[in-house]
């Protein structure tokens, strides 16, 4: 018999931890670093969520599962919903949708739904895109694509740069105003970060034509030079607006959608609006 070699005492549990280790996530190694500085430290809770800027329920919670099922268990537990939603939609809704997509490839779940709604079925948008998407009708690639195309924004202010002198970024925002009789208003609000001063107007509609005259409003009443303006993602803030903004000279800069705690001066500013009036 050929003996090729010998195992050393310690060797095979060696071998295990090593391979315990690499099966752990970074997030897991944290985890492991955090429970080894909360027992060389006395079992300390307070002391060490201070320390690694943590909840106390969340340590006890990895102190716990680490009890429980050992160091593998301080890896991320699926997410998943454990009771998925099915499907409720009746079969011949399903079928006559997925007909409509092959016979319009190129035409969305709007217009799908509208087909539907003319012949007496009533689904919502959203149902349609789910059939749709089940049954692998939609180009990821494209939807991805168009959808980036519509919604993205075109700039956004650099993180990190700290506002020094006045001027340097102004955010604009509109807000309905609704009085007796069911007449609406729209007001505009301008602020600049920095000196907080404000210019406000007031228009019957909230069109691209009357932010481009709001821009004009700001830079005549301003008593400095805009140099940047920073919008949400509305239809007020393009077309004219945006043409205005490259005739001046202006950088136009968006915050991420349905992000408003990134205008935060303006939202403020019109809060204490509604507040006062």
């Amino acid at each position: 018999m050929t003996v090729y070699g010998h195992i050393l005492p310690g060797a095979a549990s060696i071998a295990r931890s090593a391979a315990l280790v690499n099966s752990l996530t970074e997030r897991a190694k944290y985890k492991v670093r955090v429970l080894d500085w909360h027992k060389a430290h006395g079992n300390n809770s307070s002391l060490t969520a201070r320390h690694f800027g943590i909840g106390r329920m969340t340590l006890y919670r990895w102190i716990k599962r680490f009890k429980r099922y050992g160091v593998v268990g301080l890896n991320e537990e699926s997410r998943k919903p454990k009771n998925l939603r099915q499907p409720t939609t009746p079969w011949n809704i399903v079928i006559r949708a997925v007909q409509l997509r092959k016979q319009y490839p190129a035409w969305s779940k709007y217009k799908i739904r509208a087909l539907l709604k003319r012949e007496g079925i009533e689904v919502s948008a959203s149902t349609v895109g789910r059939m749709l998407r089940r049954r692998g009708l939609i180009d990821k690639k494209a939807s991805k694509k168009r959808r980036k195309a519509a919604l993205s924004p075109k700039a956004r202010f650099p993180r990190g740069l700290r506002i020094s002198q006045a001027g340097q970024l102004i955010q604009m925002d509109t807000k309905h105003i609704n009085l007796p009789g069911g007449r609406k208003f729209f007001q505009f609000t301008a602020i600049d970060v920095l000196t907080k001063r404000r210019v406000l107007r007031v228009y019957p509609s909230e069109s691209s034509r009357n932010g481009a005259h709001f821009l004009q409003e700001c830079l005549l009443s301003f008593p400095f030079t805009i140099e940047a303006v920073q919008t949400d993602n509305g239809s007020t803030f393009q077309k004219e607006f945006e043409k205005l903004c490259k005739e001046k000279g202006i950088p136009h800069c968006f915050i991420y959608l349905r992000s408003p705690k990134q205008n935060t001066y303006v939202e403020i500013s019109r809060w204490a609006d509604d507040r006062e009036f």
